[in-house]
């Protein structure tokens, strides 16, 4: 997840194009690049944008630090952050910027993809033809293989961002982007005292997460575990490479206490600065893949870890028949501003094609195939060329080889679905579920929580889909009676949504199956009621979703539709919407940083009552 461009881009990167007004300074490049973002904010202009971005990349040819120290200036007034956090953000991120836009052709498709990805204000670019190439044809009416009978568990973990640094009794409604922390110059009488368990506005404390990997055996003999990214807190002002491999290595090893062999992928926040992932155009990540291959040889084998050094990708065997596929989602984040700085390289380090080559030996060996990732590309988050490749990888591959999707990132618990080519979206057609797990972080007005799976042992399809959770708003009562996390059975998705769709007992959680379910929701707000409420995992925080508005039909969209190139929602005119994460939907409700910290255009019609802006996810 992010700050809303992650709290690193947006602070810097929409200080350069979403700035409010201002006043005017002494300094005549803050005050020029301060009239460039303005004109920008009021015109809601493409050209606007990209001039805004123009005048920028000719500051910095000029005087770097000129333009650096403007942002600096700019972003307290405009994104109503404390200096610190604008001198952190601007410092890890500004110059990265920077380069990025001096690689671009900023009056070409370079500026428009830029302000269509990062500021919504540019339409979507077209799409290029399909330059795909498979090593076979698809078969004639492939079919999944039959179901053995025999289920087994699989633990699904997401999002786990502990926070080394959280402190019980710490102000839990600060003024910074994340919270329950002891920041200089604090209150000694917090506003709102954090619980040693957790609060709604902070990230993971270790106590809780620990307590959490005790409570799971209690429920689970897992077969393995899956884990979709995202280790490191929200912080992404602070910290250094060397502290960012520390925080990774703390968190692998606590999760190596599971009795299972975990497979991990590689989340958003994985890297330094959080967000930005190099590009054969922009550099090297190789100290990240190097650590990550380190901490993940606990579970991996030799060949996997190789692949891992490359970009983060690999691919595993856990079982008989089936193969992990982890992919490196992040060469399709809009956040990642790296993957703007050669808009022809639609596929970075060539993953998709390496995908491909992977889904064609599990299809000659007859396997089948678990695909894993953090940023789905199921989401808007996901860039239109990336996603609209994968979808094509998928509409080859499935249903007979891809047995199963899994990613994280939004924090929510969700769903989405894929079609077969060519067709039109229904029960019939749909022939691919990609999973949104539920993250361990609270953050966002999210309780706290982990999956289970059950699952087949020839299929490899999930049977049933098993939330936990821990009812965060307890944490001041336990810690005043001495309890413990109340971590139980959230919901059975067969047992809560059978009854809108009905499925008989020897039936997988099919992707017809769940479009039965996406399509009972049109039909009955109940049923989408009870929905709305497992996506926050049960912590009724998130705002409303009301029958009589228009959100229920947006997200019911954004369930039926597995490709981010196909948004559900436009808004006034503008050109995107992000569906990511709480970020959008959910934030602090008693926030001082306020509403301000959202542009129209980014606004999703629902779950406005919160602050969407203060977190990078």
């Amino acid at each position: 997840m992010r700050i809303q461009l992650s709290s690193a881009i947006l602070l810097i990167a929409a200080a350069t194009v979403t700035a409010a007004p201002t006043p005017s300074t002494t300094d005549p490049i803050t005050d020029q690049l301060k009239a460039a973002y303005d004109k920008s904010v009021a015109s809601m202009d493409c050209g606007a944008c990209v001039s805004a971005l123009a005048i920028t990349k000719h500051f910095d040819r000029r005087n770097r630090q000129g333009v650096l120290n403007a942002f600096k200036k700019l972003c307290p007034s405009i994104k109503k952050q404390t200096p610190d956090v604008c001198d952190g953000m601007t410092d890890r991120y500004g110059a990265h910027f920077l380069d990025v836009l001096e690689h671009a052709d900023i009056n070409g498709d370079d500026g428009k993809l830029i302000c269509y990805g990062l500021y919504g204000k540019c339409p979507a670019p077209p799409l290029p033809e399909s330059a795909l190439r498979f090593p076979k044809p698809r078969p004639v009416n492939p079919t999944a293989p039959p179901h053995s009978g025999e289920l087994v568990d699989v633990l699904h973990l997401s999002d786990w961002h502990v926070d080394q640094d959280y402190s019980a009794g710490a102000e839990a409604q600060c003024d910074r982007p994340q919270c329950c922390r002891k920041y200089p110059g604090a209150s000694a009488t917090p506003t709102r005292a954090a619980s040693s368990w957790g609060d709604y506005n902070c990230d993971t404390p270790a106590k809780l997460a620990t307590d959490m990997l005790k409570f799971i055996p209690k429920v689970t003999k897992a077969n393995f575990t899956i884990l979709t990214g995202d280790i490191p807190a929200h912080d992404t002002w602070l910290g250094t490479i060397e502290s960012t491999k520390e925080v990774e290595h703390t968190a692998y090893k606590t999760m190596s206490r599971l009795p299972s062999k975990i497979y991990p992928t590689i989340g958003n926040h994985e890297s330094f600065p959080a967000s930005l992932f190099n590009t054969p155009s922009t550099g090297s990540d190789k100290w990240l893949y190097d650590s990550l291959a380190d901490e993940w040889s606990r579970w991996l084998p030799a060949d996997s870890l190789a692949s891992a050094r490359h970009y983060g990708a690999y691919s595993v065997s856990p079982a008989a028949g089936l193969r992990i596929i982890s992919l490196n989602t992040n060469f399709c984040y809009k956040q990642s501003f790296f993957n703007y700085a050669n808009s022809d390289d639609t596929d970075p380090f060539g993953e998709i094609q390496w995908l491909i080559k992977q889904l064609q030996a599990a299809e000659d060996a007859h396997e089948r195939v678990w695909i894993i990732g953090h940023v789905g590309p199921t989401m808007t988050d996901c860039l239109l060329s990336w996603s609209s490749q994968y979808k094509e990888v998928i509409q080859r591959y499935s249903p007979h080889v891809v047995a199963e999707q899994f990613f994280g990132h939004k924090h929510y618990d969700d769903f989405a679905l894929y079609y077969a080519a060519g067709g039109a979206k229904s029960a019939e057609n749909a022939i691919s579920t990609a999973w949104v797990g539920p993250s361990v972080t609270p953050l966002g007005n999210l309780n706290s929580g982990f999956r289970v799976y059950k699952v087949d042992t020839k299929s490899w399809n999930v049977f049933d889909s098993l939330t936990y959770v821990a009812d965060i708003s307890k944490g001041s009562e336990w810690d005043a009676t001495g309890a413990t996390p109340d971590w139980h059975l959230e919901y059975s998705a067969r047992a809560a949504f059978g009854p809108y769709a009905p499925i008989a007992d020897n039936k997988a959680l099919s992707p017809s199956w769940w479009y039965e379910v996406a399509t009972a929701f049109e039909k009955d707000d109940a049923a989408f009621q009870k929905f709305w409420l497992y996506r926050s995992k049960s912590s009724g925080r998130i705002g409303a979703c009301p029958a009589d508005g228009a959100c229920p039909s947006e997200i019911i969209c954004q369930l039926k539709n597995g490709n981010g190139a196909e948004t559900c929602q436009s808004t006034s005119g503008i050109y995107r919407r992000s569906d990511s994460e709480p970020t959008i939907e959910v934030r602090r409700s008693q926030s001082a940083l306020g509403q301000q910290f959202l542009s129209e255009w980014d606004r999703p019609l629902c779950g406005t009552s919160m602050d969407p802006l203060s977190v990078v996810y």
